[in-house]
């Protein structure tokens, strides 16, 4: 491979943000370029356009404004990244999908449903979290304060399962130097069965002191983090939802259940995608997490393969440059 060939490939495994030409996929596009900046990456901004296939057609037309407004965006906010746009032809939950395996982070826009492109918008979100070779954070649709310093929030289920979860979301921490708040849910446990059977406080001890003996090594790994243990009885849900107002980031995992499956038990994961009062990144288990950094040694780490971190910080000329607002 060629030097040049060598620096393409580095440009291009960056974060990845899809557009749609909606005020959701411009604040993705913001939220995405903060993120590549503090990262050191490119961004690649990517606006999948199967309408778009005759060259003097208007489709062609409307998919290089959507580009150069979300391009302009991208300036605007972080002067200094490298960023490329792309146009594909394909569906945009299969073009992510594909672009999300050469990608450190993928990220999208996800609104509340309430117009009707929000609802196409929410079902690619929905697709690429489920299928996505890479972490993938869903920036919610509402306008928020700003959101420096706050904690993040990550969803553990069983911290041997979770390990990509807890690796993306320590790392996160140590990168924006904010604390973090772990959340478990004890199984089996809640009003109805405290009702019927009385309150375990034994159980919830215990499930306490595993959480603790697991997060130990993570601990010692990130010892500048500060780490708060929250272990909650009930549906994790509500849960997450209440303490997701005060944080900037919540990081869960999905076990990729099917749709029979989602449709008799629903999906924790896809019920915070549709309520969250803030971005939430999904890390399936088996996920490439390219920027993963320091991982306990003691904790087994899944299959990945990392990707090298571009050094350039140039803002190079391009045909979607307006440098004006939208």
């Amino acid at each position: 491979m060629s030097v040049d060939e060598r620096q393409r490939a580095q440009d291009l495994a960056g974060v990845v943000v899809g557009v749609d030409g909606t005020q959701l996929g411009l604040r993705a596009v913001g939220w995405a370029a903060a993120e590549a900046r503090l990262r050191g990456l490119p961004l690649r901004i990517v606006h999948a356009a199967p309408y778009a296939g005759d060259p003097a057609g208007p489709g062609r037309r409307r998919a290089t404004t959507i580009l150069a407004r979300a391009y302009t965006v991208a300036h605007q906010r972080e002067p200094s990244i490298t960023v490329h746009t792309e146009q594909h032809d394909g569906a945009p939950g299969r073009a992510l999908v594909e672009l999300s395996a050469q990608a450190q982070l993928l990220v999208v826009g996800m609104g509340d449903g309430e117009r009707p492109e929000e609802v196409l918008t929410g079902s690619t979100a929905l697709t690429v979290t489920g299928q996505a070779h890479c972490p993938v954070v869903v920036v919610r649709g509402h306008r928020r304060a700003p959101t420096s310093g706050r904690a993040v929030l990550a969803g553990v289920d069983d911290p041997p399962t979770d390990v990509a979860v807890l690796s993306v979301a320590f790392n996160d921490v140590r990168r924006h130097r904010t604390p973090l708040v772990v959340l478990h849910s004890l199984h089996g446990a809640g009003p109805l069965r405290d009702h019927l059977l009385g309150h375990d406080e034994q159980a919830h001890d215990r499930a306490v002191q595993r959480m603790g003996e697991a997060l130990a090594p993570w601990r010692a790994a990130f010892p500048e983090v500060p780490v708060e243990l929250r272990v909650i009885r009930g549906q994790p849900v509500e849960h997450l939802l209440e303490t997701g107002v005060g944080v900037r980031l919540m990081v869960v995992g999905t076990r990729g259940r099917g749709a029979p499956v989602r449709a008799v038990f629903g999906s924790t994961t896809r019920e915070v995608l549709r309520r969250s009062p803030c971005p939430v990144e999904v890390v399936r288990p088996d996920v490439t997490v390219a920027d993963s950094g320091t991982r306990p040694a003691a904790v087994a780490a899944p299959e990945h393969a990392s990707v090298a971190a571009t050094g350039r910080a140039a803002y190079l000329s391009h045909p979607h440059d307006l440098r004006q607002p939208w």
